[in-house]
């Protein structure tokens, strides 16, 4: 249900973050866990300090939104600031 919107911020990162954590995270789809494969992704935006653009901010707020998480827990909550 999610896979579409989360494939795309993986697409979105390509060149910033390492393809292997992208593809990492991204392989949880397949297993019917959208949400696990998302907050990985979102870890992995922070741990590494991955500037993104309000649009990928945006995506992501609407994911967190949908998936019904909540945006002021980790590591949500890291990615505010990361915004360029």
């Amino acid at each position: 249900m999610f896979d579409i919107k989360i494939n795309e911020l993986g697409r979105l990162l390509e060149g910033r973050l390492d393809p292997e954590l992208i593809e990492g995270a991204l392989d949880y789809i397949q297993y019917n866990e959208e949400p696990l494969a998302f907050e990985i992704l979102c870890d992995h935006i922070s741990e590494y300090d991955i500037k993104i653009t309000q649009r990928e901010y945006e995506l992501i707020s609407q994911l967190i939104e949908d998936m019904k998480l909540d945006i002021n827990e980790a590591p949500f909550k890291y990615l505010k600031e990361l915004v360029v």
